[in-house]
């Protein structure tokens, strides 16, 4: 991808970095190598990295000098930009960052460790052999997770999809109110899809855990980080003068919490408040900079947490060759994956096309007209139910509330991804092909039953950034379906205005980025680059950035049963 693909840096903004640089902090020995190096490192934050790999198999794309990266580091160790604390670089081994933020990270890092050594009271004297019920059927890293929240302030849970990590959780909070009863617990995730996965996962895991500790844990408030915060113009209600009253908060897709973020919710949380962070290390950073999770996953870092810090391996739900592939994806990298793909007969659960990439590919075109009108024939027998108020009140009919829940989760059964917005492939290509004129005329002329995507959180409406909902009702009537979270912290569905919204689009695609917190039965992936993999030969592959792998790894992911990647072809005839 290019630098316009996934920067979110105005244009023109890096050059101006570097010229501001010049003129303020002049360099001993000026060098076009120095302006590689600051356009590197804005590219490194637009992709939530905070740090720059001078020694990666792979050059940065765009480079002005050669000689990368030995001529860059020379020119860097000669300018004068590493020496005193009003530098504005910082080089650790291979590793350069910019100053400030490298402060911002590292001492967050720090609080987080040293409160993982807070220890934690108990109300009660217990041990482990006291309550075995709560460890049966576990495995040992599981078992380890469950324990780890007796004596440990924070606790880092990672694991890929299908090991267990849900099912641990709900453990660990059974234990924690059996270790110390009246604790006051909260749910959390970065944006409203994610938490209200969260709830739902952790409602119904507790059908496996004892009556006592079910009943303990029944109405567990659960949000958004920005929501938990009292986030607003400026800033956050909650802070060190006006805390989170918490004994307990769970954290689920750490790997979407950004450095600023992860520094308003240490302001906000007490210091003997217990932290349990949950993510996988293997998916995208988050948008904004500073991936404060994948910094956590690092050896040395994680050695500091000691037993609070567990990685679950074992799986548990059966993904045929989409476990396979996402760890082939992970341990060997791209070129592997792409071979691995080529080798899959027809019958996996993973299955690759290729099509041309000048028109959009009749495969996509044909799943996305069927799920459409599958939706809109849900939607409107749902609104041959609805009584004359339902359009201005949350639902409160069980029956109606049902029917409109069951709408909802039908949206998950396909889920169409793009690395990108713009361009062939991208999102917005997608809904021009699906939408026609109608797209441009806006929300009200969207046909019924179309996927809709709140863009801003509006906490007033227990909406978050990325939440989906679906086009209900017509003319005055028009309103968009939403689950949402409601005041008490729980789920509940509501009918909502678009002249409420702040701004809105169509979800009949979505950017991988985007997708993160989701999942659907089946995806489709388009991926726009041409990937000509042969068994002897993988040009190219193993120089790809680490990025481009969590984006393929993030996508397929989202997939709990199947995957169809929509590769585009160099040449031929077209299966699409």
């Amino acid at each position: 991808m290019t630098r316009s693909d996934s920067s979110t840096w105005p244009s023109g903004f890096p050059r101006a970095l570097h010229q501001t640089l010049l003129r303020r902090l002049p360099p001993k020995a000026s060098s076009v190598h120095l302006e590689d190096l600051v356009n590197a490192l804005m590219d490194a934050l637009a992709r939530g990295e905070l740090q720059l790999n001078l020694t990666a198999m792979s050059p940065p794309q765009e480079l002005k000098a050669m000689g990368w990266p030995e001529a860059h580091c020379q020119a860097l160790l000669a300018s004068g930009w590493l020496e005193g604390a009003a530098s504005p670089m910082v080089l650790n081994g291979n590793q350069l960052s910019w100053r400030r933020w490298h402060g911002d990270m590292d001492a967050v890092i720090k609080e987080l460790i040293n409160r993982s050594n807070v220890v934690q009271a108990t109300s009660i004297c217990t041990t482990p052999s006291h309550h075995p019920a709560l460890l049966d059927g576990l495995n040992p890293e599981q078992q380890a997770a469950v324990e780890a929240i007796d004596n440990h302030g924070v606790v880092l849970l990672s694991g890929g999809p299908g090991t267990g990590k849900t099912s641990t959780i709900v453990q660990m909070l059974a234990r924690a109110v059996t270790l110390r009863p009246g604790l006051r617990i909260g749910l959390a995730a970065p944006t409203g899809k994610a938490a209200r996965r969260l709830e739902e996962a952790v409602r119904k895991g507790l059908e496996a855990i004892p009556p006592t500790q079910r009943q303990a844990l029944t109405s567990l408030p659960c949000s958004t980080l920005h929501r938990w915060l009292q986030a607003r113009p400026g800033g956050f209600g909650r802070h060190q003068q006006h805390p989170l009253m918490l004994d307990l908060l769970v954290i689920d897709e750490m790997s979407m919490v950004e450095l600023s973020l992860m520094q308003a919710l240490l302001s906000a949380l007490p210091i003997d408040s217990q932290l349990v962070m949950i993510g996988d290390p293997d998916q995208l950073p988050p948008v904004g900079s500073g991936a404060v999770w994948h910094q956590l996953q690092q050896a040395d870092i994680r050695q500091q947490f000691n037993h609070g810090a567990i990685h679950l391996h074992q799986l548990y739900r059966n993904r045929g060759s989409l476990a396979t592939l996402s760890r082939v994806l992970c341990d060997q990298g791209l070129s592997a994956f792409w071979q691995q793909l080529s080798l899959l007969p027809k019958s996996a659960n993973v299955e690759q096309h290729q099509c041309n990439l000048s028109s959009m590919p009749r495969f996509l075109v044909q799943h996305l007209q069927e799920h459409s009108r599958t939706l809109q024939r849900l939607t409107a027998e749902l609104m041959l139910e609805l009584p004359d108020d339902a359009y201005t009140s949350t639902m409160l009919n069980t029956n109606l509330a049902v029917a409109a829940e069951s709408l909802l989760d039908s949206l998950e059964r396909l889920m169409v991804l793009c690395p990108k917005r713009r361009g062939f492939w991208g999102v917005d290509d997608v809904h021009r092909a699906l939408l026609g004129q109608s797209l441009e005329a806006g929300v009200m002329r969207w046909p019924l039953g179309t996927p809709v995507m709140c863009c801003e959180n509006q906490a007033e409406l227990g909406l978050a950034n990325g939440d989906v909902g679906l086009v209900v009702g017509q003319g005055d009537n028009l309103r968009i379906l939403f689950r949402v979270i409601s005041e008490q912290g729980g789920l509940t569905t509501r009918f909502i205005h678009p002249a409420r919204l702040s701004v809105v689009e169509p979800a009949l695609a979505l950017t991988v980025h985007k997708s993160q917190g989701s999942e659907a039965d089946h995806v489709i992936l388009l991926w726009p680059e041409i990937k000509a993999v042969s068994a002897t030969s993988a040009d190219g592959f193993e120089s790809a950035s680490s990025f481009e792998r969590k984006l393929l790894y993030t996508a397929i992911t989202r997939a709990r049963q199947r995957v169809d990647l929509v590769t585009a072809m160099a040449s031929g005839r077209s299966d699409g």
